[in-house]
């Protein structure tokens, strides 16, 4: 990164901060919400006819004032996972805390249809990294890291009813690159994504098509994974490869369960039911 233009960004970042301890204290509103998740699923082996249930509490508690607002995340486990406090000084959006197992600053603004953001870790050598993100015409653009040589790079648009992204790292282990599109005929939804995978350590599934690949951290560098999905209403088909390995899932869905049955190439088969409460 260019020195010069880290510091400047940094250095116009940080400045806001102090100034949180000026602020009022006096709150002319309060409130505090609580959401949450809480997933379930009950498996069997097909061959050991073992039953195996596992379970997650996703618990999301936000306290808001006129002055800011914070977030706690806590497990099943009663571990508290982020922890920040989102705020707005001299039109900078301000936060403070950890999000994502990484505590620091992070300072964001809008310049020239540009929105960045500056995060500092705490720490002795905390890294600093920069993001940005952007609209240009059908297009969105936006960039992690965006300063350091191993940045991730994304894009996604909307052509003739098909959505299209990709996204692109290089680092000194190796080049990730996917891509997807997705489209919809007549209710039935059809996703498609393609990973070329050289260091998988720092590859990200997310909440979009990349998620139909499976969790990719578990892939071999130098590979590719590929991965397909078809759904019509509540009925699903997937189909992912993987380190050699085809993995067929069928679900149904019906109110807070899901239903599936999941099949590894020369591996085991596993039937499943899975219940979701969002709250």
């Amino acid at each position: 990164m260019n020195k010069l233009l880290k510091t400047a960004i940094v250095g116009t970042a940080l400045l806001t901060v102090p100034y949180i301890a000026l602020a009022d204290e006096t709150a002319t509103s309060n409130s505090v919400s609580v959401t949450g998740t809480y997933e379930g699923t009950a498996s069997v082996d097909a061959t050991t006819k073992d039953l195996t249930y596992t379970q997650g509490l996703d618990l999301v508690m936000v306290g808001t004032s006129s002055n800011g607002s914070v977030t706690v995340n806590i497990d099943e486990t009663a571990t508290v996972g982020d922890l920040y406090l989102d705020t707005n000084l001299f039109n900078f959006d301000v936060r403070l805390g950890k999000v994502d197992s990484i505590t620091g600053i992070e300072v964001g603004t809008s310049i020239a249809g540009f929105t960045v953001s500056v995060h500092k870790a705490t720490g002795s050598g905390g890294a600093t990294t920069v993001d940005a993100s952007t609209v240009f015409g059908p297009i969105n653009l936006s960039g992690e890291d965006v300063f350091d040589d191993d940045r991730l790079l994304s894009a996604g648009m909307e052509i003739a009813g098909i959505d299209v992204g990709g996204s692109y790292q290089n680092t000194t282990t190796g080049t990730n690159t996917i891509l997807d599109a997705g489209l919809g005929i007549q209710g039935i939804s059809v996703d498609v994504a393609h990973a070329s995978i050289g260091d998988a350590s720092v590859t990200k599934t997310g909440t979009s098509k990349h998620a139909l690949l499976g969790t990719m951290t578990s892939a071999t560098n130098g590979t590719s994974v590929k991965g397909v999905k078809a759904s019509l209403g509540d009925l699903s088909a997937k189909l992912v490869s993987l380190n050699s390995n085809n993995t067929y899932t069928l679900a149904l869905e019906r109110g807070i369960m899901t239903y599936s049955y999941e099949k590894v190439s020369g591996g085991a088969s596993t039937v499943s039911a899975g219940v979701k409460v969002t709250f």
